[in-house]
C-alpha cells in the first residue's frame, strides 16, 4: 500500500503565495471601475505620520471582506500572503490597529462621501448586460446581537437573544439585479418602520429616470404596515404589496367578501377596506390555510389562527389575481438570502469597533463589497451564476491556491493544473479587460 511521504524537509523562503489566487479577477474588476483613482478624489490626503493612503485602506477592507475574512483580528494571514500584497499595491499589510484606528479616525462626510460613491457606480452599471426597465425592491430589517459596550447598542426586539442589546440596520436590495440600493445602520431600540419612509424616498432617488414610477414595486413585512409608508407610495405612484399587521381586523370583511378556493384546501379573500384612522380604502387581500397536524410545522409559521385555519393579510395596489398577489410576496425570499449572505458569508454580526461612526464606516464598506461581487457575477460570469451567492463566488473562483512569478519580464500567476472552472476563469479575465462604462 502507498505510505505517503516518508521525509520532508521545511523551506520558508516563498514568496507572492496565496490561497486567494481568484482574487485577482476581483481587483483587475475594481481597476476596471476606476475604484482607487474614484475614491482618491473623494478622501483627503492621509496625514504624514499615517503609513497608508485613506484609498488604500478601503481597497484593503473591501478585498478582505470579499476574500472571506470576517474579523479584522484574523487579517493578520494576510501579512505573509505576497499576492495580496502585489494586488493591493502595498509593501505591507497593516495590522489590525491599524485597520481599526482608520475605521475609528474617518469623519461622518468621508462616508457619506463613499456611499455616494457606491450609488454613482450602481447607476453607471444599472443598464449592463443588458436594459432593465422594472424593479422590484425588498425592505426588510435585522437584528444584530453584540456582546460588547459598542456606541448605540440599546435593547430592543430580539428574539434569538432576548435581553440582549443589539443594532437594528434597516436594508433595502433590488431583487432582479441582487443588489444592494439603500440602508442604514440604526440603535437596537429602533422599530422597524422606523426610517422606512426616507428610505423609500432614498430609493426612488436613486433609480435612472428612464424607469416609470409604475414599473417600480415595493414588498415589505408586517413591519412597515401603516397608514403614512401606504400613502407615500400611492402619492409615488409605485405599485406595492405590504403585509398587514393585526390580521383579526380584516377577518370580518373577508368573510364578508367570501374566499374563493385555492390548491390544498387553501383559500383567499379580496375585498375593499378603510382602516380607522386611514384617508380612503384600500385593496387587502386575505389568505387563509388549514392548520397543519405536524406541530413542529406549525411553529414555524407566524400567521394568525383561529379555528381551523391560520390567516395573512395584505395591502396591495397591483391589478394582478388575488392569489397571484400572495404568490408574488412570498417570491421575496431573495431579500432573505441576501442578508443571510451579509450575515453569514460576509461580516455583517461582526462587528469591529466599540464606536458608533467607525461601525457606521464599516457597515457601509461592507455593504460596498457585496455589491463589487455582485456586480462582478453579473458582468463577467456566465449567466448560471447570476443567482450564485457569495459564498460560491468565493469557493469556485476566489480561494484558489496560487504563486505569483515573472517570466521573461512578465507577471504570471500559478494556478491549480487541474482547476474545474479554468475556462469560466479566463473567460472572465478577458471579459474584465474589455469592460467598458457607460460615459
Amino acid at each position: 500500500m502507498p505510505k505517503g511521504l516518508q521525509t520532508l524537509e521545511f523551506s520558508f523562503e516563498g514568496e507572492a503565495l496565496t490561497h486567494f489566487g481568484g482574487l485577482f479577477l476581483i481587483q483587475r474588476f475594481c481597476n476596471q471601475l476606476h475604484l482607487r483613482r474614484r475614491l482618491q478624489r473623494i478622501l483627503k490626503s492621509a496625514p504624514r505620520w499615517i503609513e497608508y493612503r485613506p484609498e488604500d485602506l478601503i481597497l484593503t477592507l473591501l478585498y478582505v471582506l470579499i476574500a472571506g475574512i470576517q474579523r479584522v483580528n484574523k487579517t493578520e494571514i494576510l501579512q505573509y500572503n505576497g499576492l495580496f500584497l502585489a494586488l493591493v499595491g502595498l509593501k505591507t499589510f497593516p495590522d489590525q490597529s491599524a485597520l481599526r484606528r482608520f475605521l475609528r479616525r474617518m469623519p461622518p462626510p468621508a462616508i457619506r462621501e463613499m456611499v455616494r460613491l457606491h450609488d454613482r457606480l450602481r447607476n453607471e452599471l444599472f443598464g449592463l448586460p443588458r436594459p432593465r426597465t422594472q424593479l422590484e425592491f425588498h425592505m426588510d430589517s435585522v437584528v444584530l446581537t453584540l456582546y460588547g459596550k459598542q456606541q448605540g447598542a440599546r435593547k430592543g426586539y430580539n428574539p434569538r437573544k432576548k435581553g440582549r442589546p443589539s443594532y437594528h440596520p434597516i436594508l433595502c436590495f433590488e431583487a432582479h439585479g441582487q443588489e444592494f440600493w439603500h440602508g442604514s445602520l440604526r440603535p437596537g431600540d429602533a422599530a422597524t418602520n422606523t426610517g422606512a419612509r426616507f428610505m423609500v424616498r432614498r430609493c426612488l432617488e436613486k433609480v435612472p429616470s428612464h424607469v416609470a414610477r409604475s414599473r417600480i414595486r415595493f414588498l415589505a413585512d408586517a413591519g412597515y404596515f401603516g397608514r403614512s409608508l401606504v400613502e407615500d407610495l400611492d402619492q409615488a405612484g409605485c405599485g406595492y404589496i405590504i403585509v398587514a399587521s393585526k390580521v383579526k381586523n380584516f377577518l370580518a370583511a373577508a368573510h364578508h367578501a367570501g374566499f374563493q378556493p385555492m390548491q390544498f384546501g387553501w383559500g383567499v379573500a379580496d375585498f375593499e377596506y378603510q382602516p380607522r384612522k386611514w384617508r380612503q380604502a384600500h385593496r387587502f387581500i386575505v389568505v387563509r390555510r388549514p392548520v397543519e397536524e405536524d406541530p413542529d410545522q406549525a411553529d414555524q409559521l407566524t400567521l394568525v389562527q383561529v379555528g381551523r385555519f391560520k390567516y395573512s393579510a395584505y395591502v396591495t395596489n397591483l391589478p394582478l389575481q388575488a392569489g397571484n398577489i400572495w404568490r408574488t410576496y412570498h417570491a421575496r425570499a431573495n431579500v432573505e438570502k441576501s442578508i443571510r449572505e451579509l450575515l453569514y458569508h460576509l461580516a455583517l454580526n461582526k462587528i469591529p469597533t466599540q464606536e458608533w461612526t467607525a461601525n457606521v464606516a464599516f457597515f457601509q464598506l461592507l455593504l460596498f463589497a457585496y455589491d463589487l461581487v455582485h456586480w462582478f457575477k453579473r458582468l463577467c460570469l456566465p449567466e448560471e451564476y447570476w443567482g450564485a451567492t457569495v459564498e460560491t463566488i468565493r469557493s469556485d473562483f476566489l480561494v484558489l491556491p496560487g504563486k505569483l512569478t515573472c517570466r521573461a519580464g512578465r507577471n504570471v500567476l500559478q494556478l491549480p493544473r487541474d482547476y474545474h472552472h479554468r475556462k469560466v476563469f479566463l473567460a472572465a479575465a478577458k471579459k474584465i479587460e474589455t469592460l467598458r462604462l457607460p460615459s
